[in-house]
């Protein structure tokens, strides 16, 4: 038993540092994802790395191909196209629904999750969650937990290309997103119960990050191409 737990607590720690190592550009789109290379730079066994490299694919950061095996997940303008048009369609109903069903409970849990996203240090591991929390909070009125599931798979399928709207930016451009205004509008229009305002909003912010994914990936394109 004892061996199993400390099995798990590495496969735990390679998995949260190869994660990590993806979300913040060391690999890059579409590179291969070897687990005896991996094994070496993370100081662990090949079967591991087959593990941890499961759940990236899991969570779709990875693809795996039969005799290809692992790859990072590519730029593709479809594939970021597809998952974000996913999310403005079943956010777009959760908040809806959220703001019809939610209630003073629902406004303070939102009103909540975005103070602390305003309040927390910028670009660290507790920002990301606290975004993550906020956009959970402006769906978590809706009533319907398997919408609430799917809403948020989406939402951590698609960290990758928010990373990449970010990097898109410049440093003032980044800063002035970062600050929140987009998101304190979508708050605005939940607060004022104007869902029409408040899912014409939303799906202006997720094309945003959009197009920025895209520009980041047009940019990699050129770089690994020219």
């Amino acid at each position: 038993m004892v061996r199993r737990g400390a099995a798990q607590t590495l496969l735990d720690d390679v998995y949260g540092r190869l994660r990590a190592e993806v979300l913040d550009g060391a690999y890059a789109p579409g590179e291969r994802l070897v687990p005896a290379d991996l094994a070496v730079r993370y100081g662990a066994g090949a079967g591991v790395l087959r593990e941890a490299l499961g759940r990236l694919a899991s969570e779709h950061l990875a693809t795996f191909e039969a005799n290809r095996g692992y790859r990072v997940i590519d730029a593709s303008p479809r594939r970021i196209e597809d998952l974000l048009g996913l999310r403005r369609i079943n956010e777009g109903a959760a908040l809806r629904l959220s703001i019809g069903l939610g209630g003073a409970d629902y406004e303070a849990r939102a009103l909540a999750a975005h103070h602390r996203m305003r309040s927390a240090p910028r670009d660290t591991d507790v920002s990301r969650q606290a975004h993550h929390d906020f956009h959970m909070a402006l769906l978590s009125g809706c009533g319907n937990e398997r919408l609430i599931a799917l809403c948020e798979d989406l939402f951590e399928a698609s960290e990758l290309y928010r990373r990449w709207s970010v990097a898109a930016l410049d440093r003032p451009a980044r800063a002035a997103r970062t600050a929140g205004s987009e998101h304190r509008s979508i708050l605005d229009a939940v607060l004022a119960h104007d869902a029409d305002e408040a899912v014409r909003l939303h799906e202006q912010h997720l094309q945003r990050t959009v197009d920025l994914a895209l520009a980041y990936a047009a940019g990699i394109e050129r770089r690994t191409t020219a």
